[in-house]
């Protein structure tokens, strides 16, 4: 049994293609726990110990210089940006220009966003410096971890921000855009092995395969 710690944002791609193919292929099994990187990173620092870690570049193989995982067995594997989700019949920012989003936040019922996820880390800066944070926050949906467009396709919030993967992922009639260029934020992805773990480096290879990239880039993500 292959142990992989994964962020969200590769989640539909590994669990509806990339594992199912690796598991038919090899036999092995990989079982998988699915939370932001900054929760990854906590279980970790408490002591597990997984095969693999998916998560952000910068966490990743700052594990590999702690001796955590191999620095031999680090690799990038996806680019992603951040997005928006809303209903199809909601209303839309009126242009695809920073001032027209900021004003598509402000008249929102609600936003959701999360509170550990690279992508909410982001859009809370990205609020902090136009002083809307407080603004947003009195009618915002936060999420500790998981999935926001959640609470777009249930009613509670009208707006969804995270990584469009993240966004993508959830089942239910959804828009998902990017955000305007001015307020993007693109993070890096990366795969990395416990040393000592060989079935679990066969693995991390695989993410490097054409099949494994097509599998990213049908969920929105780009090649490192």
């Amino acid at each position: 049994m292959i142990s992989l710690f994964s962020g969200l944002v590769v989640k539909q791609a590994l669990e509806e293609t990339v594992i199912p193919a690796f598991e038919r292929a090899t036999g092995e099994r990989v079982a998988t726990t699915f939370e932001p990187t900054t929760v990854l990173l906590d279980r970790i620092a408490a002591g597990e110990r997984p095969d693999l870690l998916l998560g952000v570049s910068s966490s990743v193989r700052e594990l590999a210089e702690q001796g955590v995982l191999d620095p031999a067995q680090v690799a990038d594997i996806a680019v992603s940006a951040v997005g928006f989700a809303r209903l199809p019949e909601s209303p839309a920012p009126a242009d695809d220009g920073e001032a027209a989003f900021v004003e598509y936040l402000r008249a929102a019922p609600a936003v959701a966003y999360t509170l550990s996820g690279a992508s909410g880390l982001h859009f809370m800066s990205v609020l902090r410096e136009r002083d809307l944070l407080d603004e947003i926050d009195e009618r915002a949906v936060r999420f500790p971890s998981g999935l926001t467009a959640e609470a777009v396709i249930d009613g509670r919030a009208t707006v969804a921000i995270q990584q469009i993967s993240e966004l993508r992922a959830v089942a239910g009639p959804h828009v998902v855009a990017p955000l305007p260029q001015a307020l993007q934020s693109y993070g890096r992805f990366a795969i990395g092995v416990r040393a000592e773990a060989p079935a679990a480096s066969v693995f991390a290879e695989n993410l490097l395969q054409p099949a494994a990239r097509r599998a990213f880039a049908d969920i929105g993500l780009s090649a490192p």
